[in-house]
């Protein structure tokens, strides 16, 4: 047993390495993002491109509709690829769960047929309404940057610490057998107990944040990020809570066995 609880040991430590891996990893996707990116309207301050801006009017002079839709084309391009980038990132990772990844992949390639289908649409407008009508929707239809992106770094890392902390839920059952086989026996496991409750309570403030997050954050679309911009805040520095747990909880089980063989 000890041979497999040592093997087990060092499953985890890859795994909490693998976590920090893909937390930066993705962390440099959305950081790829452009910066103009990040902004909601087309028609005032907050325009992503001055060329896309209709000003305040709710049409677009036809002098202007060709300007306008030049632009149109490089934002719905530069979301298409962004979206390309996800794609493979989801279908290249094995730390998503199987159902996840088929949910994530689903939306991204629904984005990305919408936007195929607008960008058709704004190129074929006649009516200056109805450009500005469709270049809005560029941006408040298709929340690329501000919840598609995050949204699969967090589902991702929520995934993968998930993986951690089954892992370790599982070497803590190992570990409490092999700790209550001492005592059975008459060694004093006194300390090597409370690492074990420390290990579980660690590993039981990682899953529930780990998992909440899954739930809570996999179902949102564009129209929860528009009713609620902040609607994602929080949850990156909850993952790194519970990472911390996980790798706290890691520490235990190192301190347990260390202490098993000094037994």
């Amino acid at each position: 047993m000890k041979k497999l609880i040592n093997q087990r040991v060092s499953l985890i430590a890859i795994l909490l390495a693998g976590s920090l891996l893909l937390a930066g990893s993705l962390s440099s996707l959305a950081l790829a993002i452009p910066v103009s990116a990040s902004t909601t309207s087309t028609t005032g301050s907050t325009s992503n491109s001055s060329a896309t801006s209709t000003s305040n009017s709710d049409t677009v002079s036809a002098s202007r509709m060709p300007i306008v839709k030049t632009a149109a084309d490089n934002e719905i391009n530069r979301r298409l690829t962004q979206l390309g980038k996800l794609n493979g990132l989801i279908t290249n990772t094995t730390k998503l769960t199987s159902a996840d990844k088929g949910t994530l992949e689903t939306e991204v390639n629904t984005e990305v047929t919408g936007l195929t289908q607008l960008e058709s649409q704004i190129n074929a407008d006649t009516s200056g309404t109805q450009l500005h009508t469709d270049v809005e929707s560029i941006f408040t239809e298709y929340r690329v940057y501000a919840l598609i992106t995050p949204k699969v770094w967090l589902i991702s890392t929520a995934d993968q610490q998930q993986q951690v902390e089954a892992k370790l839920t599982t070497l803590a059952t190992k570990l409490s057998s092999r700790l209550s086989a001492d005592q059975t026996a008459g060694k004093d496991v006194t300390t090597l107990l409370a690492d074990l409750s420390d290990m579980n309570t660690k590993i039981n403030a990682a899953q529930t944040i780990s998992s909440n997050i899954e739930v809570t954050v996999l179902p949102l679309q564009p129209s929860d990020y528009d009713s609620d911009h902040t609607i994602l805040s929080g949850y990156k520095t909850q993952l790194q809570t519970a990472h911390t747990d996980n790798t706290a909880a890691y520490t235990d089980a190192k301190n347990i066995v260390s202490g098993l063989e000094a037994l």
